[in-house]
């Protein structure tokens, strides 16, 4: 009896078992199926992203994402394709990691991005002999890119490009195109571009003009995915503090532009100094004198680095202020243009006229300004010199007053000169211009429509005021207090949802000092702001 009990509890230990190993995954061996990552890319995409002969997905980004997931213990399984296709296939939940991908405000509100892992910057590729030869050349003309390439939204929509650009799904076939004479320009990232060439033997096609589109890649997830993005940012933040990474640049042969940066030029001199400071220590054990001046050049050379160091920081910035004062013109312009389009046959010639003329002026000035940031950013690196001459304030201001009506009208804001007599003040113009568009360009994105905003002088015994005055949002003492500070950056919403980079008063605050004046705000939560700096009046 005793004998039966005991086979009969057996048995049901048995099934028990057999139960919980059929309904319990976890007890079963084998691949764990929720540590399967599927990566998306870019099919054409080399050195980042490519299949080789055999479909093997390959490439920088794929040795990347392969050192992460064997650290973390993932699964991965490739699904490249052409690009367009891809980001769709990240969108729609295909995928769960997209390679290659640079970050533009409108992915932004689909996928969540990494931290960056490499740089680069976009080229303008044409064919020898052609008059291609920098940006503005580019009008008119043929272009090819990739279909849903950063390109688009960040370049040639904003330059009004996109009329005269044919989308192709790969670009190295645009390459190819090109060589042939199927177009005169192809917008493309250096690395890839010049890995085409190199690999393809093609002999008529150079690069032009600066280098364009400063880009940093990453990966991307689809949004609100964020235990994948914390990994993935673990493991490129972990991998970029090893030699790893360079190991993967190297394997991939990374083409760069044979151009001397400073950077490189203080690096080099920095190496070539290193043998003879080694002579001066060695030195100064014979002589105190020798000793003292080892130590004034060692203090030059910290400072110098620290220079270095400062101007490398602030490079991605640049590239932000350049879109944010661009912001304004171009609105103006797509402004006018637009009532031109939908309203052309109701407008006499008169009327047409003006628009004309103000879509010119505004494009031309907009040229002007671009100019003057780029020459900003040649101040940061001592290239460019400050220079004073005498101006007239309130020519300049009423210039700059017109310049913004438009963009003022858009919001039915007023924007009024209040008008003083004519004087010359002593100053660098362009820095003028700038400082004025920058406080202007604020007043009108934080008033609200239907608001007013006056720009006005007042003369005092030895320096005119200059004040940018509006009935705004304003902002209370926590935002006042770090305007003008570099460190802290401050940026924020307009009225109409704008959006800002908050360098502008920085850059007013630096170029109002290099011309003797000050800068400062007076203003209020709710009630608005009065934006005012000085200028020292012209000696003669």
């Amino acid at each position: 009896m005793e004998k039966e009990k005991r086979e009969e509890y057996l048995s049901i230990l048995f099934l028990m078992v057999v139960f919980l190993g059929i309904s319990t995954p976890s007890l079963s061996f084998g691949t764990d199926s929720s540590k399967k990552i599927i990566v998306g890319g870019d099919f054409d995409y080399k050195p980042y992203t490519f299949l080789d002969s055999n479909g093997i997905a390959k490439g920088f980004d794929v040795d990347v994402i392969k050192y992460i997931a064997e650290k973390e213990g993932y699964n991965l399984e490739f699904q490249f394709s052409q690009w367009d296709k891809a980001l769709e296939k990240l969108e729609k939940g295909k995928v769960d990691v997209l390679l290659g991908i640079l970050y533009t405000e409108q992915r932004d509100s689909v996928y969540d991005f990494t931290i960056p892992h490499s740089e680069e910057y976009y080229g303008i590729f044409i064919r020898e002999g052609c008059s291609i030869e920098e940006i503005s050349d580019l009008t008119d003309k043929e272009i090819i890119a990739l279909d849903g390439d950063a390109s688009v939204e960040r370049f040639i929509k904003p330059m009004a490009f996109k009329e005269n650009t044919v989308f192709v799904n790969s670009l190295p076939k645009a390459i190819h195109l090109l060589s042939s004479g199927k177009c005169e320009a192809v917008l493309a990232p250096y690395s890839i571009g010049m890995e085409t060439i190199e690999e393809s033997g093609i002999k008529n096609i150079e690069v032009v003009g600066p280098p364009i589109l400063p880009s940093l890649y990453r990966f991307a997830v689809k949004e609100g995915n964020t235990d994948l993005l914390s990994t993935l940012n673990d493991g490129i933040d972990n991998i970029k503090s090893t030699d790893k990474i360079e190991d993967f640049r190297e394997k991939w042969h990374f083409h760069k532009r044979k151009e001397i940066s400073v950077i490189k030029v203080l690096r080099y001199t920095a190496i070539g100094l290193i043998p003879v400071l080694f002579i001066i220590l060695f030195l100064s054990l014979w002589s105190r004198s020798l000793k003292k001046n080892v130590k004034k050049k060692t203090r030059i050379l910290q400072e110098k680095t620290a220079s270095l160091e400062e101007i490398n920081a602030t490079k991605d910035k640049l590239f932000s202020v350049i879109a944010h004062d661009l912001k304004t013109p171009f609105n103006s312009i797509l402004g006018l243009s637009g009532l031109l389009t939908e309203y052309l046959h109701e407008y006499d010639i008169a009327k047409l006229e003006y628009f004309s003329k103000n879509i010119h002026s505004t494009a031309k000035n907009t040229l002007n300004l671009l100019e003057n940031l780029l020459c900003w950013a040649k101040s940061q690196t001592g290239e460019i010199k400050y220079k004073p001459e005498a101006i007239n304030v309130e020519k300049i201001i009423s210039e700059t007053v017109n310049f913004f009506d438009a963009s003022a009208s858009v919001k039915n804001i007023t924007l009024n000169h209040i008008q003083n007599y004519e004087i010359e003040v002593d100053a660098d113009q362009n820095m003028f211009r700038l400082v004025l568009n920058n406080l202007i360009s604020n007043a009108i994105k934080f008033t609200h429509p239907n608001g007013k905003i006056d720009v006005y002088s007042i003369y005092r015994q030895k320096e005119v005021e200059i004040t940018v005055s509006d009935n705004g949002t304003g902002m209370d003492e926590a935002v006042r207090d770090n305007l003008f500070k570099t460190n802290a950056n401050p940026s924020s919403k307009g009225t109409e949802n704008e959006d800002g980079t908050g360098l502008g008063l920085i850059l007013c605050k630096e170029f109002v000092e290099k011309n003797g004046g000050t800068i400062w705000v007076e203003s209020e939560l709710g009630i608005g702001s009065d934006f005012s700096f000085t200028i020292p009046f012209f000696k003669g």
